[in-house]
């Protein structure tokens, strides 16, 4: 086996590219007492006392300057191990990596903190760690403070620091390193929400101009952040693309646990499935009466709304062609949106009451059903979402094979900025903590929003008084 790594600043043949890595493999000796090693250590490589764990087998990636790429994967995938390969913190068995640029890894929290420094000592030990001189670490040591936002902890040792205070401070020097690599793991769960939408910001911004690899366990954020996606599972890349795609994939397969098998497997068979899958595009709901709706026309604007806030909402029919996991004893056939009096709409109004009818079917007896919706934006996020369990009474609903059965959500459809949201639908039965997965449909109902006086934020909530007056004296 060749033991040998390349982690350098020098120039690629191809100056395109950030990241290179090819044939990594890492591996783990996993004693089952301690006294086996120090066996180890006498009998030489006569004789193992230790089983093998490849963390990572045969990783090839490639990453393009400018490029953001996201690492996906269960815990134990390989991706905190495969980061810390790039960033030159672990020495793989086999293969090579190398990086162009700058990098800025924010890996474990604080691993280039010394616990007895204090904060402000720590800025100058990790920026120096991380490639800045004496002169612009004293530059920049007071902007670095700011970012920090930890107070007066600054000033005490970093072994009296909360996680998140480690969080501050680790991003706060590596947003000002000028790097031109960005290796972020899981760091922005840790902080509170203030600290994680300043990141998420910087992180916007650094995309302009470097190069971002992202490990998260968050979907929405991936959808957000990153322009392409790596699977990975066991040690091995399973699939390299677009994140929708490969998120949609990833969902399918953890969906249902008692499913879930050879992640490998499942992606040749997913794709077999895309393959011959036709692709339709949504067409709209016509309406009970009136001119139909179509995806090319611009509704007219929504009736005054004496609250301040209008939306309108053009809605597409049911996608019979959308992409699904699930064992499918239970069906979802169909799913509408009704006004107050049943009839099917495809233009909805922000602040009027509507219902979403979902129809399904079961070939297998039914005793605890459980329904839900999910709303995303454009960028993965999610809105809102809701299943039938939270509700007492719908949650024991039962079913026989071959019966047709409906569940229906009846809400206030809100004032939404505009823009195209995607809806998921899904069946299980059991219960939250203990279930099958019937029929899990992906971006299976789409509507776009146009219209909207919604213009700061994702929700407008209506204003019954606004006004300025003189305070009462207590």
């Amino acid at each position: 086996m060749k033991d040998k790594v390349s982690l350098q600043s020098t120039a690629f043949t191809d100056d395109d590219v950030s990241i290179r890595v090819q044939g990594i493999r890492k591996c783990y000796h996993i004693y089952e007492r301690p006294q086996d090693r120090l066996l180890q250590f006498l009998a030489g490589g006569r004789r193992r006392f230790y089983q093998e764990f490849w963390a990572l087998r045969d990783i090839d990636l490639t990453v393009r300057r400018g490029e953001s790429v996201a690492l996906l994967g269960r815990n134990g995938a390989g991706k905190s191990t495969l980061l810390q390969v790039i960033s030159g913190v672990l020495q793989p068995t086999e293969g090579e990596a190398a990086v162009q640029g700058r990098v800025a890894p924010l890996l474990e929290l604080g691993s280039s903190f010394n616990p007895e420094f204090t904060g402000l000592e720590n800025i100058g030990l990790s920026a120096s760690v991380l490639g800045l001189s004496e002169e612009q670490i004293a530059e920049r040591r007071d902007a670095i403070i700011a970012f920090a936002d930890i107070g007066h902890f600054i000033n005490q040792p970093v072994r009296t620091y909360s996680s998140g205070m480690q969080a501050r401070l680790a991003f706060s020097v590596a947003a000002h390193v000028d790097a031109e690599v960005l290796i972020v793991d899981e760091i922005l769960s840790v902080g509170d929400i203030g600290f994680t939408q300043k990141c998420t910001r910087f992180i916007r911004e650094f995309r302009e101009r470097g190069t971002l690899l992202f490990v998260s366990h968050d979907m929405a954020s991936i959808a957000a952040l990153c322009d392409r996606a790596v699977w990975l599972d066991g040690g091995r890349v399973i699939e390299d693309g677009a994140p929708k795609t490969v998120i949609h994939h990833y969902q399918a397969w953890m969906a249902n646990p008692r499913g879930r098998g050879d992640a490998a497997a499942f992606i040749l068979q997913a794709r077999e499935q895309d393959a011959e899958t036709p692709k339709a595009e949504p067409v709209p709901t016509p309406e009970p009466a009136g001119k139909p709706a179509t995806a090319g026309d611009d509704p007219p604007p929504p009736p005054a709304d004496p609250s301040g806030h209008s939306s309108r909402a053009v809605v597409f029919d049911f996608s019979k062609d959308a992409n699904w996991t699930g064992e499918r004893g239970i069906t979802i056939v169909n799913a509408a949106f009704r006004n107050a009096e049943g009839e099917p709409v495809s233009l909805i109004d922000g602040g009027t009451e509507i219902a979403l009818d979902v129809e399904m079917e079961t070939t297998v007896p039914v005793s605890s059903p459980i329904v839900g919706f999910a709303i995303y934006d454009r960028l993965g996020q999610l809105i809102f979402a809701w299943d039938t369990a939270r509700t007492c009474g719908v949650y024991s609903f039962s079913a026989d094979p071959g019966d047709r059965f409906t569940a229906s959500f009846a809400f206030v459809f809100p004032y939404i900025a505009g823009g195209r949201y995607t809806m998921n639908l899904a069946v299980a039965e059991g219960t939250p903590d203990s279930h099958i997965q019937h029929h899990w449909l992906y971006h299976v109902l789409e509507f776009d929003v146009r219209h909207s006086s919604v213009a700061n934020g994702l929700i407008g909530i209506p204003m019954h008084r606004v006004e300025i007056r003189p305070s009462v004296p207590v």
